[in-house]
């Protein structure tokens, strides 16, 4: 009994920091039948004039969850601020929260809320399925105006196993598995971002573009993705790095191998190519597919 107790104690320990009450993705059926859920809260981040125009019944609005800051695009904003808008949301670390965008379109959009959640120490966090588009093509009950939940007390507890910057990934430039997920040609070095300063990718990094995710604005079946993966040679067991221009279009990625494959060594450089690209220490390459 006691070498039993003990091996379930170890099992404990390893659990995978991914598990969790709610699917990575979930439906507008699965949505519709959860609205009940004391836990539940529906985080629209669509634009204030559209979220009163019509919503989820229940859902709350929210802007600010990823910022322009030193002199980068989109980055996490300070735990302080952030704690504010994610305890007057009526969030805390017990929630379920559902993101919501405008429509599959904004899937990498959509991410990057819930990336940041989870980074932020909100571990239950779905997308919902092709967005407000798919709620309302399905004939779902919508409100209007502004609605509100019960302010929290909720203090931001950043997960540093889910975050990279510059310096981590300079540090393991050479033994990480590094995942470019912008499309090909800019992969390639045929075309950049303006604000990114080179042509090309980091050296050695393999391309998966976020586009492969979804199809006529709904995420692929898991199958799919696992098979992409594989095609790869991708391995989970390997520390990973995801990357993209500007730190949107990589939780895209991010959150389909550890929310819903369950990989557990990945993290989103925030930063991404518009922040390595300035330095003249990294050389970007070109016309290679690594």
């Amino acid at each position: 009994m006691k070498k039993l107790a003990l091996l379930l104690v170890l099992a404990a320990l390893v659990a995978p920091a991914f598990a969790r009450d709610v699917d990575a993705i979930v439906s507008a059926d699965w949505l519709e039948a959860n609205l009940g859920n004391e836990r539940l809260v529906v985080l629209d981040v669509r634009k204030m004039d559209d979220y009163k125009a019509g919503h989820v019944p229940g859902a709350v609005n929210a802007m600010g969850l990823y910022m322009a800051k030193n002199d980068l695009s989109n980055e996490v904003p300070d735990a302080e601020d952030l704690s504010d808008i994610l305890a007057e949301s009526g969030i805390d670390a017990n929630s379920i929260v559902v993101v919501v965008e405008t429509d599959g379109a904004r899937f990498t959009w959509a991410t990057r809320v819930a990336w940041t959640l989870v980074y932020a120490g909100v571990p239950n966090v779905a997308v919902l399925d092709g967005g407000y588009a798919a709620w309302t093509k399905a004939g779902k009950g919508v409100a209007t105006g502004f609605e509100s939940k019960d302010e929290t007390e909720f203090q931001v507890s950043f997960n540093a196993a889910y975050f990279a910057d510059k310096a981590y990934v300079l540090k393991n430039l050479k033994k990480a598995q590094i995942l470019d997920v912008r499309a090909y040609d800019t992969y390639f070095g045929l075309a950049k971002a303006a604000f990114v300063a080179q042509f090309g990718h980091i050296p050695g990094a393999t391309s998966l573009p976020a586009a492969w995710i979804t199809a006529d604005g709904m995420v692929k079946p898991k199958a799919e993705l696992e098979a992409m993966v594989k095609a790869l040679k991708l391995s989970a067991s390997k520390e990973t790095i995801i990357h993209c221009d500007s730190g949107v279009l990589a939780t895209t990625w991010w959150w389909i191998l550890t929310q819903q494959l369950g990989w557990t060594k990945v993290r989103s450089y925030d930063g991404s190519a518009q922040d390595i690209s300035k330095d003249p220490a990294v050389k970007f390459v070109k016309l290679t597919w690594k």
